[in-house]
């Protein structure tokens, strides 16, 4: 991970969550090895032979909301194939989507739609084909009927593929298309206007009812890689919805963070989270169009590496990683000074952070509004920089209470309050 050092600015896409229902998410959140059948899918064919596992790493691809958790699943045998089921789209359009990495090539589809209950009525078949390291892309509405995108593809490239279904009204009038998308491609949160490849029912290949997605290990040649499945009723909840700006900077020991959405839907608000620990949540608007912007400032780092992640949380409680970054805190102070203590009031502790531009010794002590020492609390050499330390008023009365720095020839008192 690239690490930036006092001022940092991603541009990321947010993948904040709309009205619209996830159907089904499969992110492959298991430990490598284990068997995809022994976390809700079923083996529809082959069952025992060549079993379908999981595998570490996962994918990824920038700005898709599931890309980089958990592992994946690996295609790379004839045998197993399984399905997992959601609940059936009867109208209207399904949005299927997936991450891919094809490492050997052979011919046939690798995953599709079909019904729940299970049938053998395959839809929406995506298909590999080509040689070497040519990969060509391949969308059937049922099994013949195949039509391959323009183009190649290559081998070892992690692509993201949004299949879509749509129910129409009446018999053999359903329509299937596919949007194909590369490393570097933008995504949008609106639907493009013209898929990769599209293909209509026709013919007497029946409409159906999409409620299961189903994986398929076709050939011993083959290994593909399979992540990130979502299913949905609306293009909103596959790809992120606008681009936005993240930055963090870092001013002595304090690391600023900031970040603007243009349009949010059902959205709760924003975990902050520093070294995988949550610091912070900061309330979302809930529903809006227009631009918004945010900022939290995590106060009194530690000085050294840190790790931010933005948690995008929806009105249901689902979460989405947004961003992250690495910041370096340096030790860096060019002022003596010395904070209000925090809380404050406090009962029965509190923290008093102070900065100190040389190194030298430190006397920090706290004092009763008649003027007795109460406690020493630092009495000794300090390094140049930032500090913190903590004062514990336990079996001492609730009032008015004084603390003062002495170092290198300059002193600071402040006033705290004792309220048990």
């Amino acid at each position: 991970m690239k690490k930036f050092f006092f001022f940092t600015v991603l541009i990321f896409t947010f993948a904040l969550q709309l009205n619209a229902q996830i159907l089904y998410q499969e992110d492959f959140d298991y430990p490598a090895l284990d068997l995809i059948t022994a976390h809700g899918w079923t083996a529809h064919s082959g069952a025992g032979t060549q079993a379908i596992d999981v595998v570490s790493p996962g994918l990824t691809f920038t700005g898709y909301p599931s890309s980089g958790i958990g592992n994946a699943a690996a295609l790379d045998n004839n045998g197993e194939d399984a399905n997992a089921q959601f609940t059936s789209v009867t109208s209207g359009a399904v949005y299927f989507s997936f991450m891919f990495k094809v490492d050997a090539i052979a011919v046939g589809y690798f995953i599709h739609l079909a019904p729940n209950p299970m049938t053998t009525d395959y839809r929406a078949r995506f298909w590999t084909s080509g040689a070497g390291t040519d990969l060509r892309l391949g969308l059937s509405f049922t099994s013949s009927d195949t039509t391959f995108a323009a183009g190649t593809y290559t081998t070892g490239t992690t692509y993201l593929a949004v299949i879509k279904y749509e129910v129409v009204a009446g018999d053999l009038n359903d329509i299937a298309s596919v949007y194909i998308f590369a490393p570097g491609d933008a995504l949008s949160a609106v639907e493009p206007g013209t898929p990769t490849i599209l293909v209509a029912s026709g013919g007497t290949s029946a409409d159906i009812q999409p409620g299961s997605v189903c994986v398929r290990q076709f050939n011993a040649a083959q290994n593909i890689t399979v992540d990130g499945i979502r299913v949905s009723s609306s293009w909103d909840q596959i790809v992120p919805v606008e681009l936005a700006s993240f930055n963090a900077s870092v001013v002595n020991n304090n690391v600023s963070i900031n970040w603007t959405t243009a349009t949010e839907t059902n959205n709760s608000g924003f975990e902050v989270v520093r070294d995988g620990s949550k610091i912070a949540f900061v309330a979302g608007v809930g529903t809006s169009t227009e631009i918004n912007k945010y900022a939290f400032t995590d106060k009194n780092v530690a000085v050294g590496s840190h790790s931010y992640q933005l948690v995008q949380i929806d009105l249901n409680g689902t979460r989405t990683s947004v961003a992250s970054t690495e910041v370096d805190v340096a030790n860096v102070v060019t002022k003596f000074g010395m904070d209000q203590n925090y809380p404050n009031p406090f009962n029965p502790s509190t923290k008093i952070s102070y900065a100190i531009p040389q190194s030298g010794n430190v006397k920090i002590e706290v004092f009763n509004t008649i003027g007795q020492s109460v406690a020493l609390l630092v009495n000794g050499f300090n390094e140049a920089g930032t500090h913190e330390v903590s004062f514990n008023a336990v079996g001492l009365n609730s009032g008015i209470y004084f603390y003062r720095i002495e170092a290198n020839g300059s002193v600071m008192t402040k006033k705290m309050t004792l309220l048990k």
